[in-house]
């Protein structure tokens, strides 16, 4: 199994059509975050381009505009790999505790509007 790291078109990655989290209302706070301060995480693919991790990332960065993104490509999983990862990834972020009743409108609320590189 590999890691491979790259930039391709956004027209080259795929949503998983059966993508576990409905991340509708999260796209305009990431979008916010990637204007704010550039994108940082690369989006998560499998050989095939099929979004493993990173649905969000991605309608984030089309609602930017932008038409390329840094991928990560991991090949070599099963389809009962690559299941079990969309699977857990999304719940894993689930389990973690918070400390403030709404973190991303604080965060974004606290944090200057800055200009970031395209």
């Amino acid at each position: 199994m590999d890691l491979i790291i790259e930039t391709r078109s956004l027209s080259d990655i795929h949503p998983y059509p059966n993508n576990p989290r409905k991340n509708d209302n999260a796209v305009d706070a990431v979008a916010e975050s990637i204007r704010q301060c550039g994108y940082i995480a690369p989006i998560i693919v499998d050989e095939n381009g099929v979004i493993l991790a990173g649905h969000t990332r991605y309608k984030a960065l089309q609602k930017l505009g932008r038409s390329v993104a840094d991928v990560v490509v991991k090949t070599g999983l099963s389809d009962e790999q690559k299941r079990k990862y969309r699977i857990l990834d999304n719940k894993t972020a689930e389990l973690a505790d918070r400390q403030l009743q709404n973190p991303q409108k604080c965060v974004l609320q606290s944090v200057p509007a800055f200009e970031s590189e395209r």
